[in-house]
């Protein structure tokens, strides 16, 4: 599933979602947002498939 996926990279890349269970909630956007913002991404904290393309 792509959204455990983006969860578990997201923690591995030091942006900790704090639960992989594929669900994008307050806790992953937040991580998502942080990961955007050290990256010089707009960070609009949202779960996109172009996000994950780069996490990988």
């Amino acid at each position: 599933m792509e959204r455990v996926e983006l969860q578990e990279r997201l923690t591995a890349a030091g942006f900790d979602t704090t639960v992989i269970d594929g669900r994008i909630g307050p806790l992953t956007i937040n991580a998502i947002r942080n990961y955007q913002l050290a990256n010089n991404i707009t960070p609009d904290g949202y779960a996109s498939l172009r996000l994950l393309n780069r996490l990988r």
